[in-house]
């Protein structure tokens, strides 16, 4: 563990919460949700598109990113295809490789970021 003082973050939006998660991807695109608190599952929708379900509800999605680790070079972008945070809970992306919905290579790692809000005050 990282020996530091470290200070709170803060942020103009009231209740900002984060949630991370880490998504093994076997063969055939098969996501295995290795760590994820506040997250519920990860399921593989169709080639190269994945449905992310929260444990709770928010207010609103403000920031999501994926990033791929894998070992050996795959051009694999990942895009947002929809979020309902607040009433389904899910958050849906996909992996693009030249145009086309492409699982990640297997034994690749997908690290999810969210920023979600947590109120309706503004």
């Amino acid at each position: 563990m990282a020996n530091r003082n470290y200070n709170r973050k803060q942020a103009l939006e009231r209740e900002v919460k984060e949630i991370y998660a880490e998504v093994a991807i076997a063969g055939s695109g098969a996501p295995t949700l290795t760590r994820g608190t506040g997250v519920a599952s990860v399921t593989r929708d169709s080639a190269g598109v994945y449905v992310l379900t929260l444990q709770d509800k928010y207010t609103r999605l403000m920031h999501a990113s994926v990033t791929q680790l894998v070992a050996a070079a795959q051009d694999l972008n990942t895009q947002l295809e929809a979020e309902d945070v607040a009433s389904a809970k899910t958050v849906t992306f996909r992996c693009v490789e030249a145009g086309v919905e492409t699982d990640p290579d297997s034994g690749s790692v997908l690290y999810v970021s969210l920023q979600l809000k947590n109120s309706s005050v503004i």
